[in-house]
């Protein structure tokens, strides 16, 4: 897992990352820090009614994520136990700040189940997916300079609901569009449906 940090004397991590408190303490303690585009509220609430359709169309009875949690993961930064490293999180936040990319529009034109954690999840058309593959390599590139090795993730997704039921590629007529203005920087606590925001920053378009 990508969990090391090789920058010079930081072996012996001198502060912790200020963690939200656990909703359900004596809970294992795991955390993923990660960058992922996330919808705004109102384009999430339209996304979300075209997703309602999709349940009702498949039969699936699975919990929804919430439309504050939707999001397309670039890059996983860390995924560990009990703590996060403070000179981590200011590292990602440092190459972060140095990435420069344009707005990304997004059309979603295919839902289908992952195996094997049989997550239901919306996939980007080819457009889409070259222009996230675009700012995920420069955002490699920036955490490389700062001594991060992180795991990007390789199929531009975003989960929808777990169900039992495996659903094969279906078309989605008309397809669902958003538009990613900014990306943000995300701690995950593991098994806690809870999102720890630490960052965000703009995509801007310089043209």
């Amino acid at each position: 897992m990508p969990q090391q940090l090789s920058l010079p004397g930081l072996q012996a991590w001198p502060e912790c990352f200020d963690l939200d408190p656990p909703a359900q303490p004596g809970m294992p303690q795991r955390y993923k820090l990660f960058f992922g585009l996330f919808l705004p509220q109102d384009q999430a609430q339209r996304l979300a009614d075209g997703v309602d359709a999709l349940r009702l169309q498949h039969g699936l009875i699975g919990e929804p994520i919430a439309l504050a949690r939707l999001h397309i993961t670039l890059h996983v930064v860390t995924d560990l136990h009990h703590t996060i490293p403070l000179a981590m999180v200011e590292a990602a936040r440092a190459a972060a700040r140095t990435v420069d990319c344009p707005p990304l529009h997004i059309v979603f034109d295919q839902a289908l189940s992952f195996q094997p954690n049989q997550a239901f999840v919306l996939r980007c058309d080819a457009c889409s997916d070259a222009a996230i593959a675009r700012l995920r390599q420069t955002l490699t590139l920036a955490l490389r300079r700062v001594g991060l090795r992180t795991a990007p993730s390789r199929t531009p997704h975003m989960t929808l609901l777990y169900n039992a039921r495996s659903i094969p590629t279906q078309h989605i007529e008309p397809p669902l569009r958003w538009t990613a203005h900014e990306f943000a920087l995300v701690l995950s606590h593991t098994g806690r449906t809870h999102h720890q925001w630490i960052d965000r920053w703009p995509l801007v378009d310089h043209r």
